[in-house]
């Protein structure tokens, strides 16, 4: 009986990995309570964690950035546009450890996948600049009440290769739409099956009650922490079983060759 190990067979043993969890605690601050932050100088400076890249870009002459940063700052008390890193709550990571990223604005695709895969999800938290603003108001933004029905929403939007949408996620940072108002203080998990196992990329928009004439008051920032997906193979891996697959359909083939011959 022959035995004939197909392409779809390797890459199934190939992939049989535990899930990728980016946790940010490999990322290089200059220490403990710092950011990474880009030189000013408008242009792209992307970083990556884990194969997956998480785009940043210096705008406005170098007065600005849009993006995701990484952090370690821990000040969920300080109001006000100079704590932009810092993430509300108990001001740490996950589990009270390590770095977490930061994320500022609507802007194209963001995070960028290197294959088509299933995002799990990610946990996301409020930071410190916006959940303040919005439970205290402040000279850009209005103190949040449920007699205004105010709210605060953080909208994922996934894309396969093609940049085709895969459908999108809403997530209630603040809700002040029922009773009792309530502004996101801790690590929740923000569910993103339902997007599929085509997403290449996800993208970050806000909606919020709080507007004005150049748009949304509220201050357009949300901390993540352990993205989620699907087994991403080491880079190369794929390439190299599908050469050893090539090769062992050359080597059938010059078999069975010299045997004919």
């Amino acid at each position: 009986m022959k035995h004939v190990l197909t392409s779809a067979a390797l890459l199934a043993a190939g992939t049989s990995l535990a899930d990728t969890v980016i946790t940010f605690d490999g990322q290089s601050t200059t220490g403990n309570n710092t950011a990474y932050v880009a030189p000013p100088v408008d242009g792209l400076y992307n970083w990556s964690d884990s194969g997956v890249t998480f785009r940043h870009e210096v705008v406005f002459g170098g007065f600005g950035w849009e993006g995701f940063s990484y952090s370690s700052v821990n000040d969920p008390s300080t109001a006000g546009f100079g704590n932009q890193y810092a993430v509300y709550g108990d001001g740490s990571g996950l589990g009270d450890a390590g770095s977490y990223a930061v994320f500022y604005n609507s802007s194209p695709s963001t995070v960028l996948l290197p294959v088509e895969t299933t995002v799990q999800g990610f946990y996301a938290n409020n930071t410190a600049y916006a959940a303040l603003s919005m439970l205290n108001g402040d000279a850009f933004s209005r103190q949040f009440t449920t007699a205004s029905n105010d709210f605060f929403t953080l909208t994922i939007e996934g894309f396969d290769d093609s940049a085709a949408s895969q459908g999108t996620v809403d997530f209630m940072l603040a809700d002040y739409t029922g009773a009792k108002g309530e502004i996101i203080d801790d690590w929740t998990w923000v569910d993103l099956n339902r997007l599929g196992s085509n997403v290449s990329s996800l993208a970050f928009s806000f909606t919020s009650s709080d507007t004005g004439n150049f748009g949304i008051n509220t201050p357009q920032y949300f901390a993540m922490d352990n993205l989620t997906v699907d087994a991403i193979p080491e880079p190369g891996t794929t390439t190299l079983m599908l050469c050893g697959f090539g090769g062992m359909i050359w080597f059938r083939r010059r078999r069975r060759y010299i045997f004919r011959k």
